[in-house]
């Protein structure tokens, strides 16, 4: 096997994954964009209910840490009563991409669904650009 030398390669600091990692490595983070990314949109109450077992106050901290990394938008909504809505970003959207191909990776190395599995992810995504053309909202 032959030897890279520096030369031959290019090196990217892996640093600036911690901090998205620590975000969506919680237990229910990737499940809520997957949710939020099925219908466009989901409310508290939906999340909660689509996602089974979650707490709360689980459901309450991941969604503030996932609006905190610009990954969801929350949005009050002028109703009566108010109402709140949460939105994928484009950041959420292009993250949400990203992860169709991990999870076809998974599959394939042996990963499996576990039995009453409540979330599936739509496995044809969009680019952000054609879902602003669609009428999502996709604002950063």
């Amino acid at each position: 096997m032959e030897k890279l030398e520096k030369s031959d390669h290019t090196t990217v600091c892996f640093c600036p994954m911690h901090g998205i990692l620590d975000t969506i490595s919680k237990k229910w983070a990737l499940m809520i964009i997957a949710v939020i990314g099925n219908s466009g949109c989901a409310g508290f109450n939906e999340l909660k209910r689509e996602l089974g077992n979650v707490s709360s106050k689980t459901l309450s901290v991941t969604l503030r840490d996932l609006e905190e990394r610009n990954l969801i938008d929350r949005r009050i909504l002028d109703t009566s009563p108010p109402a709140v809505r949460y939105y994928l970003t484009v950041t959420g959207w292009e993250l949400r991409e990203l992860l169709i191909p991990l999870l076809t990776w998974v599959i394939k190395n042996g990963g499996h669904a576990e039995e009453g599995c409540p979330i599936h992810i739509h496995m044809e995504p969009k680019p952000a650009e054609q879902k602003k053309a669609e009428g999502f909202v996709l604002e950063e």
